[in-house]
């Protein structure tokens, strides 16, 4: 088991969910979030003056060989400019 987790563009979110659960995932969490950056990297005005953009993290338990899987798939959707995905591995539940 591994934890993956998806950093994305807000306005990504509604598009990821939805292929998540086409494709069978069904328990995963969502967290708001903001991606920090120069002014010159963020687009809109209002991402200049406030210096950040609105941002979205998914966090999905999936065995180890899905996760690959799951990545080139959210990668070949939605491009890898206003995505990153990171695996760790091995995180156990304490019951």
């Amino acid at each position: 088991m591994v934890l993956l987790e998806i950093y994305a563009d807000a306005k990504l979110k509604d598009g990821i969910i939805d292929k998540l659960f086409e494709d069978g995932f069904d328990d995963f969490y969502y967290f708001e979030c903001y991606k920090y950056a120069a002014s010159s990297l963020l687009l809109s005005e209002k991402e200049q003056v406030s210096g950040r953009k609105d941002y979205g993290v998914f966090k999905i338990f999936v065995p180890s060989d899905v996760a690959k899987n799951v990545a080139e798939m959210i990668y070949g959707l939605f491009g890898k400019n206003d995505i990153r995905i990171f695996v760790y591995a091995s995180p156990q539940a304490l019951v």
